[in-house]
């Protein structure tokens, strides 16, 4: 994305005063407002200001419930761009998109809502459009050469322009000035044009509180340095984004230790303070200008983080709902498809296309469970549903001990239920095809050697020896058919032992019987800083200082004495970062902050939280009392009552630099709700264990 190098606000409003009928139109003001109410173009509407001078409010107690960052994000273009165009020109009208705008719009943005903001048609910008010269046309672009070309071209030749009288543009990001005089020298559109603005929603709304950047850097790029423009000059644009959207200017931490997060940290404040420089009307929470008392919150932190930290955890199996069905089952982007009954005849199989996101209730609600009990709180459900019908749909059948596929086809005989129905059959075909690539692939004992490799603890806390585990290493390569399976599990021993000597490395290889393009990956780990090969007779201190000796396994990870399931002992590190961030106990030195921050919102030294990681790691794993197997639960049964929309303090944003798991988005949703602590992650992508192997490869080319 090219970089904006004039403030926005100055571009726009030399666009503005170019035409010769947008006179008080929002084309004057760079705001997604066409109204003009004198707010910036980054915070769509700014609803009042204090008086000049005036001191920062700092919130000191709960807040009311406050918006994520979706309906941030939704608001902005509902009300900011639909609602204010709609005002300006109340007739219908057409939305024309590039294909980075489609993403962004649709991740947020219902079909439903669009058309009930008087969009008649939405149509790509790069394809052929039919015209409606009768009509006025919303556009919505990335800043790119290729859709200002488009744009432009639109309006080139008087005879061919497509809509009426009324156009309203909208950029994802600022405007790169070259464009900008791009669009001035095109007097067709100038004198048309109702509002150009910048809306600084150049990202991907995943979840409620986590966001995608969307580009297509390399993995390699972000560690070996191999392109020529720096890869966090796209990655800090973007981010600017996020905070413009949420009315954030962050204390800006890093993790010192990484050169990526260091340098984007500089970037990246760099862009804010310019952003704020060229906006002065935007207001930020901390500011004590947003002119809501009730409104108002302590200022942000945004922690910039990088994967090369922590290559353990995306390769790790994870039995939650969501984790399972990225790993095991075939996603694109939010949709999966699935084989259902056919309605006619429920003997076939036919495919039925299934979106997971925001939008489904239920997904959102079981997605951070295990699957186990994801299948027990649908199979529940299901029996009360049946069990309050008159429907004779389970006569001579015992609704108590039925499968999941009879439960399903006993529901279709229930047409009051149709609608509760349609969401549990699909969760209950996704949660079984989950299961059976669970047991094709046998990841009851595979789950059991990466836990125990991971923490260094057996599920009755046992520390095991070291050439026992390579024994059971071993047998598992020899039975896996899948040569990325047999990599995976490579990659996560080395890892997790921070190395292995020639010989049992050598033992590993001959049983995975790995393809050269796989050994370039399992070498490649040495780039990110990650020991291969570890001869010593004492090995070195693993990666959270945990002291072994290679006649013992070694655990680079904390064991979870809390965790319901065996088979869910593993702790990210995450985990003990996020705690440390929203305690205020997170090390200074460790994870410094690129401007001063106050005292109370830092650790002076990183001795506590050290000593808490060292605690994390060497306390005793109790036995799991009452488990009868891996999947059984344990004495600590917890209810998740859902994340808490009404939050202590600030926000804290998180943003992992070369991906972010789906156990790692788990781990701060529980963080938020325990803590009552806004935390928004995000990353470059949200990578399951296949596509992180795929990015580890790029490291060897």
């Amino acid at each position: 994305m090219s970089s904006a190098r004039k403030p926005a606000g100055m571009s726009a409003r030399a666009a503005a005063n170019a035409s010769a009928k947008a006179t008080g139109s929002a084309s004057a003001r760079p705001t997604a407002s066409t109204r003009g109410t004198g707010s910036s173009s980054a915070s769509a509407r700014t609803r009042g200001t204090s008086p000049k001078g005036s001191k920062a409010v700092v919130a000191t107690g709960k807040q009311p419930a406050q918006p994520g960052l979706l309906e941030c994000v939704q608001q902005r273009f509902v009300k900011d761009v639909f609602e204010s165009a709609a005002r300006a020109d109340p007739g219908w009208k057409i939305l024309i998109v590039d294909d980075i705008s489609m993403k962004v719009i649709s991740a947020a943005v219902g079909m439903y809502d669009i058309m009930e903001r008087k969009i008649t048609l939405v149509e790509s910008l790069e394809k052929k459009r039919a015209p409606f010269k009768d009509m006025g046309a919303i556009y919505i672009l990335a800043p790119t050469k290729e859709s200002i070309n488009l744009l432009v071209e639109d309006f080139t030749d008087k005879t061919k322009i497509l809509y009426g009288p009324n156009i309203f543009v909208y950029f994802l990001a600022p405007i790169p000035p070259q464009f900008l005089n791009q669009i001035k020298q095109c007097k067709h559109l100038i004198k048309r044009l109702k509002a150009l603005s910048e809306i600084n929603v150049d990202f991907l709304v995943k979840e409620q509180r986590a966001f995608t950047l969307d580009v297509s850097i390399p993995f390699s790029s972000y560690f070996l340095r191999t392109s020529g423009v720096p890869a966090e000059v796209a990655l800090a644009e973007k981010l600017v984004t996020i905070c413009a959207t949420m009315n954030e200017y962050p204390y800006i931490r890093y993790k010192q230790t990484s050169g990526i997060c260091s340098s984007l940290a500089t970037l990246f404040k760099m862009k804010m303070d310019e952003f704020v420089g060229a906006n002065p009307t935007w207001w930020y929470h901390g500011s004590g200008k947003s002119g809501n008392t009730s409104q108002e919150r302590e200022r942000s932190t945004f922690l910039l983080l990088d994967r090369a930290s922590d290559c353990l955890t995306p390769l790790m199996h994870d039995f939650t709902y969501q984790a399972m069905v990225h790993d095991l089952l075939k996603v694109e982007g939010d949709k999966i498809t699935y084989g259902a009954e056919a309605a006619d005849d429920p003997s076939k199989k036919e495919d039925k296309d299934v979106l997971l996101n925001e939008k489904d209730n239920l997904w959102v609600e079981l997605r951070g469970k295990h699957i186990a009990q994801v299948i027990e709180i649908l199979s529940g459900r299901i029996n009360e549903i049946c069990k309050s019908s008159t429907s004779s749909a389970f006569a001579g059948g015992s609704e108590g001990n039925m499968s999941l596929s009879q439960l399903a086809s006993a529901l279709k005989a229930l047409p009051e239920y149709r609608e509760v129905m349609s969401k549990l059959s699909q969760h209950m075909h996704i949660a079984h095809e989950c299961m059976d690539e669970f047991n094709r692939h046998g990841l009851l004992d595979l789950s059991d050697i990466e836990q125990t490799l991971a923490t260094g603890k057996d599920d009755d806390g046992r520390t095991p020896k070291f050439s026992e585990m390579i024994s059971r290493v071993e047998g598992s390569l020899l039975r896996m058919r899948e040569v990325k399976d047999r990599l995976r599990l490579v990659l996560l021993t080395t890892i997790s032992q921070n190395g292995l000597t020639s010989a049992d490395r050598d033992r590993l290889l001959r049983a995975a019987q790995l393809g050269r393009d796989e050994l370039l990956v399992l070498d490649s780990l040495s780039k990110l800083g990650i020991q291969i090969l570890n001869n010593m007779a004492a090995g070195p201190t693993g990666a959270m200082g945990f002291f072994s000796n290679k006649n013992k396994i070694q655990g680079s990870a904390s064991f979870d004495d809390e965790s319901e399931y065996a088979s869910s002992r593993y702790v990210p590190p995450l985990r003990t970062i996020l705690t440390d961030l929203v305690s205020n106990a997170l090390s200074a030195e460790e994870y410094p902050s690129v401007i001063p921050m106050p005292a109370a919102m830092t650790s002076a030294s990183s001795s506590a939280s050290s000593a808490r990681r060292r605690n994390g790691l060497e306390g005793s794993a109790r036995k799991k009392k009452g488990a009868t197997d891996k999947w059984s639960r344990t004495g600590n049964t917890q209810t998740s009552t859902g994340v808490a929309t009404t939050f202590t303090g600030g926000r804290h944003l998180v943003f992992m630099v070369g991906g972010l798991s789906f156990l790692e988005l788990k781990v701060a949703r529980d963080i938020m709700e325990k803590e009552a602590r806004e935390i928004i992650m995000g990353s470059t992508k949200f990578v399951s264990p296949s596509e992180f192997i795929d990015d580890l490869s790029t490291l060897s080319q």
